[in-house]
């Protein structure tokens, strides 16, 4: 989501003619001013590389998570994915968050347009054995003083399954991925307990993708 390049080092059959290195001198100086050029029609644009992690839209360097508005029956669905998006910028480092509203150069806000969960396999007796969640998000990025904006993105999406049966989580949870339970433990957990950890681990990988996803977006898509 590279151009290669190649360099040809085989037998020309020929020498080289007086005057083939002052041209290929002068070819590897255009190219270098080309590139300088191009460096430099980006930053009077007002944008900026940032180590090759994309562009940043306005040159902003710091951010401010706002509010998103959360238009779903999952309580507290907005604060934790704020939460997951202020983490997110931290962990990557292109930008730097601001905790204070106003402070930043920019800020992102948006809404939580749809959240649903819904069984996707099912046992003999048509009891759920499986559920899948997913969530679209809109983001939009402002600068505070004008309201001036940067960049904007909707329908960003993402989906997850988790299980809620012990004959099928073995297999699927992040929990024995990641070594947090012991297979013994299972027998412990009553069905009830079971789904809800499974729901929670679920939840917290969708907003992890979610977040990342924005967070490239907007450096790329603008």
């Amino acid at each position: 989501m590279q151009p290669r390049s190649t360099d040809d080092k085989g037998d020309r059959g020929g020498a080289l003619s007086p005057g083939t290195a002052p041209l290929a001198l002068r070819g590897a100086a255009v190219g270098v001013a080309g590139v300088l050029l191009l460096g430099l029609q980006l930053s009077s644009c007002g944008y900026q590389l940032a180590g090759g992690q994309g562009v940043v839209p306005g040159g902003v360097r710091s951010i401010y998570v706002g509010d998103f508005e959360n238009h779903s029956h999952e309580h507290g669905l907005d604060q934790r994915l704020v939460f997951a998006l202020e983490r997110e910028f931290y962990r990557r480092g292109v930008i730097r968050v601001e905790e204070t509203k106003g402070r930043g150069e920019a800020e992102i806000r948006g809404a939580i347009r749809k959240f649903r969960t819904r069984p996707v396999a099912f046992d003999a007796d048509d009891e759920a054995l499986q559920y899948e969640i997913e969530i679209v998000v809109d983001a939009v990025l402002e600068r505070p003083d004008d309201g001036e904006v940067l960049w904007r993105s909707s329908g960003i999406y993402a989906v997850d399954a988790y299980s809620v049966s012990t004959d099928t989580v073995v297999p699927s949870s992040s929990r024995f991925q990641r070594g947090r339970i012991e297979f013994d433990t299972l027998d412990d957990l009553t069905p009830i307990q079971l789904a809800e950890t499974e729901r929670r681990l679920a939840l917290d990988r969708l907003l992890e993708s979610i977040v990342r996803d924005l967070h490239d977006r907007m450096l790329n898509d603008f």
